[in-house]
């Protein structure tokens, strides 16, 4: 690896925090990985690294996976990063899925936030073309939209959902009701052809994030520091907050038919071929499964 500097990928929520602390405590450096993880503020460009090929590894919605699968050199996730934490707010008076009909809503393709609004409109009959989609690709676009008065919803994830809450939006679905508690949000993701081709290294991120989980753990504020530059604007306080309702976790073994659950969803949005069955190939445990196995069971969560 000497010599090689991977980009890390990573998402703009809260749920990507065991990639930031593993990054800002010299985890990955540990293991031998020199890496970097620049700051990104458009929801698109996770999918983007991964697509042409600049980054091999990071963290991921837990949906890029199975949406990339026919790709070439398709992402496969390897292990988790964070749960939960998004949510579909809307302004006063709309309560109901069904009091969205005809009005606009935002959202952000080709992200479990879109699957979700999916979701709680079918769980009330409802289709999204039932309803008048933005799309945006920059959270802040999307926020001062919604603060403007344009968006009758939107869909945000932490800890920007919070702040939102505050100034008044409603939840009308956390996920929760509809996919279980927990459901994966980020998960750690690694390129087909680097997972075959450098399995240790691989090996060697999932023990930085497991060994950044544990970190997250037993001092919750002091490895949120780490996050601060990714979310300019907040304060500790704030992230503190956001994740008690988003918080990290990387052994997701058990939640696996949660994320190919999705998969009708990702269809009915033609995200994924309408013919095509769920690709089990996507997910790939076997790595975080060697290295659980090398903890002890007191410390194995």
């Amino acid at each position: 690896m000497s010599g090689q500097r991977l980009v890390l990928t990573h998402g703009c929520s809260l749920s990507n925090l065991p990639l930031f602390v593993a990054v800002g405590e010299g985890l990955f450096a540990d293991e031998g990985l020199e890496v970097e993880a620049p700051y990104f503020d458009n929801i698109n460009s996770t999918a983007d690294l991964l697509a042409t090929g600049i980054a091999d590894l990071g963290t991921a919605a837990f949906t890029q996976p199975l949406i990339d699968a026919f790709r070439a050199d398709p992402p496969v996730l390897v292990a988790g990063s964070g749960l939960m934490g998004i949510a579909v707010l809307t302004r006063p008076g709309f309560t109901e899925a069904a009091s969205l009909a005809g009005q606009p809503v935002g959202t952000f393709r080709a992200d479990p936030m879109e699957v979700l609004l999916h979701d709680v409109l079918a769980a009330d009959g409802l289709g999204v073309n039932d309803v008048r989609l933005r799309y945006f690709d920059g959270l802040e676009e999307s926020i001062e939209a919604f603060r403007r008065g344009e968006l009758a919803a939107l869909t945000l994830a932490e800890p920007f959902a919070q702040r939102l809450r505050l100034e008044g939006a409603h939840t009308l679905s956390d996920g929760t009701e509809l996919w279980g508690d927990p459901f994966p949000d980020t998960v750690l993701v690694a390129s087909a052809k680097f997972l075959r081709e450098r399995p240790e290294q691989v090996r060697a991120s999932i023990r930085a994030m497991l060994r950044a989980e544990a970190l997250i753990h037993a001092d919750p504020r002091t490895a949120l520091r780490h996050a601060l530059r990714f979310f300019p604007g907040f304060d500790l306080d704030e992230l503190a907050g956001a994740l008690t309702r988003q918080p990290s976790r990387v052994d997701i073994r058990e939640l696996r038919a949660i994320v190919f659950g999705r998969w009708d969803s990702l269809r009915s949005l033609d995200l994924v071929p309408a013919d095509a069955a769920a690709p089990r190939a996507a997910v790939a445990f076997e790595l975080l499964e060697r290295e659980l196995a090398l903890i002890p069971v007191k410390e194995n969560r």
